[in-house]
């Protein structure tokens, strides 16, 4: 995280030597359409679709160098995971994260049309797992935690996209660790040791809309957002 901030600082202390800095404050939410790349014993096990519309929620402070450069942080929290299915059963799995991205974004920033890239870490809160069996819940399988050890504490990923003018912005991020710990145990079981891979990613749809004041120009960056 630090090392995030400290790049994003450069970037702005490179360009405001060129000339006046503006920025603007959005805030969004997300529609999340996630897969995973996961397997157990090195075997490919499916990954239907999993959509999440609930809750999203993010505000970004964007500082643009000139009208084709700019970069982008703040914090957000998404509700992210993962349904896999083997036989008659499906488990599905989630996380709450709450994360401070740090991106890069090239275009056009006067009309709001441009690509972007970064990188983010984000702190599992609260987990989730349901388990369905032939379609049904095994409510005794339920349960929710906070801060789980059943999955990394902290969770890297890198993103892109593009924004429109319209304020509609298309996603896809791809998170660096497993979803799952393999080593967690509960009372002498692991219930994941099998688990090679649980690497989650997803596409997003979400609008971008602006906050507070419009934008400004400005020499320095205000203090906070």
């Amino acid at each position: 995280m630090k090392k995030q901030l400290a790049t994003l600082l450069l970037f702005v202390s490179t360009f405001s030597a060129f000339g006046q800095l503006k920025y603007y404050k959005t805030e969004n939410g997300e529609f999340i359409f996630s897969f995973a790349r996961y397997q157990i014993n090195n075997e490919s096990i499916n990954t239907p679709l999993r959509f999440s519309g609930f809750f999203h929620y993010g505000e970004q402070l964007h500082i643009d160098f000139n009208n084709y450069v700019g970069v982008f942080s703040g914090w957000g929290i998404r509700n992210v995971g993962f349904t896999s299915s083997n036989g008659d059963t499906m488990y599905k799995r989630r996380n709450y994260y709450v994360g401070i991205p740090v991106a890069i974004k090239v275009g056009d920033m006067k009309n709001k049309n441009f690509i972007y890239a970064g990188a983010e870490v984000e702190l599992a809160v609260n987990y989730k797992e349901k388990l369905f069996v032939k379609g049904d819940k095994i409510g005794s399988a339920k349960f929710n935690s906070w801060f789980s050890e059943r999955t990394p504490l902290l969770m890297p990923s890198v993103f892109g996209g593009f924004q429109m003018k319209s304020g509609y912005n298309l996603g896809f991020r791809y998170y660096l660790k497993d979803f799952l710990n393999p080593n967690f145990s509960e009372k002498g079981i692991k219930p994941y040791q099998n688990t090679t891979q649980s690497n989650v990613f997803y596409i997003s749809l979400s609008y971008q809309f602006k906050s507070g004041r419009k934008a400004k120009n400005k020499t320095s960056i205000p203090s906070s957002i």
